[in-house]
């Protein structure tokens, strides 16, 4: 078979080959990446309302509210009302959640194993390249 050069194809290939690999990583400590990924910006901020971490994860509010019941349900993270907007649901780390501050590191080790053989400046092309795809993709929609 000989597939189109396509570069959504390659992203699409590319991201689902490090999804896995994140997940493989990830399962020793029964977390998912969007968990992580919430654990993360939590780690870095603090407290954050459930919108605020929807916008840093880049997923809609509906499925980032699914990802914190699911935290919430193994005691990583515990949701409040906003002390002054009752209408704000704030989220915060639990000890439990604390406890994998370990891995705030992790998606160092994943550059690491991607960028693997890449010279510094083949790397910050990388992510500058995927930048402009991204802000390119984002300049042609309505």
């Amino acid at each position: 078979m000989n597939p189109p050069r396509s570069i959504g194809r390659q992203l699409n290939f590319t991201a689902g080959r490090m999804n896995a690999l994140c997940q493989q990583l990830l399962d020793p400590y029964d977390l998912s990446l969007p968990q992580w990924v919430i654990l993360s910006c939590l780690w870095r901020e603090g407290e954050l309302s459930v919108g605020v971490l929807s916008d840093s994860v880049g997923t809609g509010l509906p499925a980032t509210s699914r990802i914190i019941d699911r935290m919430v349900d193994r005691g990583l993270v515990s949701r409040k009302r906003h002390r002054t907007d009752g209408r704000v649901m704030i989220v915060a780390l639990t000890g439990k959640g604390l406890e994998l501050q370990h891995l705030a590191d992790f998606h160092e080790r994943i550059n690491e194993i991607v960028l693997g053989g890449f010279t510094p400046d083949e790397a910050a092309l990388a992510f500058d390249l995927l930048k402009r795809l991204q802000q390119n993709a984002q300049n042609a929609l309505p």
